[in-house]
C-alpha cells in the first residue's frame, strides 16, 4: 500500500537540498526538459496556422539551446 502526501514548494525545496549533487543535476535536467517541452508545445499552438521557414525553425532551435545551456550553467 502506497502513502500519498501533498507537499508545498518549501517542503520540496528542503527535500531537494538533501539530495546528493549528482541527483540535483539529474533533477535540474529533468525540470529543464519538462519546461522546454511545455514551451515548445505552447509555441506550436500559437503558430499552428503560421508557416515557418527552415531558417526560422533553425533560429528557434538555436535560441532554445542557448536558453537550456544558460540554465545548465546556472545550476
Amino acid at each position: 500500500m502506497g502513502v500519498q502526501r501533498d507537499l508545498d514548494f518549501a517542503q520540496v525545496k528542503k527535500l531537494v537540498d538533501r539530495l546528493p549533487k549528482k541527483e540535483k543535476e539529474t533533477l535540474a535536467r529533468y525540470l529543464d526538459d519538462q519546461t522546454l517541452f511545455e514551451e515548445m508545445r505552447q509555441v506550436r499552438r500559437e503558430l499552428k496556422d503560421t508557416p515557418l521557414t527552415p531558417k526560422e525553425i533553425a533560429a528557434e532551435v538555436k535560441g532554445a539551446r542557448r536558453t537550456r545551456a544558460a540554465r545548465a550553467r546556472s545550476h
